[in-house]
């Protein structure tokens, strides 16, 4: 861990730390539109912060994303191109030609640094850069299907980022965030997925009839804020009950009983798997978890 002024030289290991955050709250639905939202940001920054004893904040988090999407987007042009494959064995990008090597490094110099080298979490970068996208409850036809409306491609900006700060530095400024989106951006701009027609969209009629539409938006919308709230309660842990089996294990200092509560909260499926447990099965938990604490 370096400083140069104001601005945070990253390790492996904090790249590693960050990756693996972000992983889990993509898996836990915080990753809508390919945008991370605050709450991701938040969870990955104390993980690193609790990982290596500093004092990140958010921004830096987002600085240092916009810089491995850039590394994540120099691998993936080249395996679009044809004579480079991605060997899950080796974790490596290779190619049989080697002057189709150099012809392709001397068009493109930022690539020279791949050549040969292994890349180790190349599947998390998938999901973290790529355009993974948790299931949406709200975004399931009857059928188990996912409708073909929703945006669903790559991006290659940082979360909340404007697409043109991806080319600032990592830790030049980026745009204000207008608040965390709640549900997959739709085509027309709408946070919400319509759960009917849209009145815009619909054939003139009678004003009882456009009533009876209206009325029967305002239900839906009722009845899907109700099963928000029901399903979130449901998967929640109470995080006092959490703290306080946190702090029950024997032979956790202060600090790594914070760090195990912060991971966990942040984690509801680990959480739940955590208070099921008993007592000595928690202490393993935890150690498997946090491997360097041994």
């Amino acid at each position: 861990m370096k400083h140069k002024g104001r601005n945070v030289v990253w390790s492996m290991a904090m790249d590693k730390c960050l990756i693996e955050a972000l992983v889990i709250q993509a898996k836990n639905g915080n990753k809508i539109d390919k945008c991370f939202n605050e709450n991701a940001y938040t969870a990955a920054c104390i993980a690193v912060n609790s990982r290596f004893n500093l004092n990140l904040n958010n921004q830096k988090v987002v600085n240092r994303l916009k810089t491995i999407k850039k590394r994540y987007k120099i691998m993936r042009d080249m395996l679009t191109q044809n004579g480079f494959t991605w060997n899950p064995n080796t974790k490596m990008i290779e190619c049989d030609n080697d002057d189709l090597w150099k012809r392709y490094i001397a068009a493109h110099p930022d690539a020279r640094g791949f050549r040969g080298k292994q890349i180790d979490m190349y599947d998390e970068l998938k999901i973290v850069c790529g355009n993974y996208q948790a299931p949406s409850r709200w975004a399931r036809m009857t059928d188990g299907s996912q409708p073909t409306a929703i945006k669903n491609c790559e991006d290659d900006s940082a979360s909340y980022l404007s697409p043109s700060s991806e080319d600032l530095s990592e830790t030049d400024g980026t745009e204000s965030y207008t608040g965390q989106q709640e549900y997959a951006q739709m085509p027309d701009g709408s946070g919400d997925p319509p759960l009917i027609q849209p009145l815009s969209q619909i054939p003139k009629r009678a004003r009882g009839s456009e009533a009876i539409q209206d009325a029967m938006l305002a239900v839906a919308t009722s009845i899907r804020r109700l099963a928000d709230a029901l399903e979130r309660r449901k998967n929640s842990v109470d995080s006092s009950e959490l703290l306080q089996a946190v702090m029950e294990i024997d032979g956790l200092e202060e600090a790594r009983q914070m760090y195990a509560f912060e991971y966990l909260n942040a984690d509801p499926i680990k959480a739940r798997a955590f208070m099921t447990y008993n007592v000595r099965m928690r202490k393993i938990f935890l150690f498997r978890q946090f491997w360097w604490w041994k």
